[in-house]
């Protein structure tokens, strides 16, 4: 159950991308679409499960992240005021919903390890905001990213492996899977803005809850088979 686990993986750093505290009345409202793309060799039993699109939805305190793959659709509702995290899972069938609260979260954010940001003077255009490029070096790897200031997301990146940038990333890359071995492709093609339903960051009926340590022994995560 390798390819389901590696999948979980990928869920885990998906879900806190973003997640921000809107503090002012301009700060964004609206949607962030990304496409994701793998990059260099990897198992083709692997890429056809992983996300083609992350479509992110962003609401005062509140972050709505929707994605789809071959095993099933994923949902992730977040609350930077109360730092509580909900991810809804529809994999082959079965529903599951998985909660972290505030402790958790933070123990989480603790154990990121320090990174360096180095913005250069390089430009690009992504989705039509303008970008500066940055190397941002973290555990002795060293990754391109693209931010733009033009977009007023307050804590970008809180709780991420990017909690060190300052801004918003429209492109990046994010290493992942169990050893770290899948690199995934972030890039922006869509901006809308525009108010989001207070629905969308409402859980549904329908999911067994259970904890990230329940769902990872259930698909053999714990011995990694």
């Amino acid at each position: 159950m390798k390819i389901i686990y590696s999948l979980i993986l990928v869920l885990s750093v998906l879900y806190t991308t973003n997640t921000f505290s809107q503090k002012k009345s301009s700060s964004f409202v609206g949607t962030i679409t990304y496409t994701v793309t793998p990059q260099g060799e990897i198992d083709p039993a692997v890429t056809a499960q992983l996300p083609t699109e992350i479509i992110m939805y962003y609401s005062g305190p509140k972050t709505r992240i929707e994605q789809k793959s071959a095993m099933g659709s994923v949902t992730i509702i977040s609350n930077y005021d109360t730092k509580e995290q909900l991810i809804l899972m529809d994999i082959m069938g079965q529903k599951y919903a998985i909660k972290s609260g505030k402790e958790e979260t933070e123990a989480t954010i603790a154990q990121t390890p320090k990174a360096e940001v180095t913005i250069g003077t390089e430009t690009k255009t992504v989705a039509g905001y303008n970008c500066k490029k940055a190397d941002f070096v973290q555990d002795g790897k060293t990754y391109t990213i693209w931010i733009t200031e033009d977009l007023k997301i307050d804590n970008a990146n809180w709780q991420t492996p990017y909690k060190d940038v300052n801004g918003v990333m429209l492109e990046y890359t994010q290493a992942t899977g169990q050893d770290g071995d899948i690199n995934l492709m972030f890039s922006a093609k869509e901006v809308s803005k525009g108010k989001v339903k207070d629905s969308m960051f409402t859980a549904p009926s329908g999911y067994q809850e259970m904890t990230i340590q329940e769902f990872k022994k259930m698909f053999g995560g714990a011995s990694g088979e």
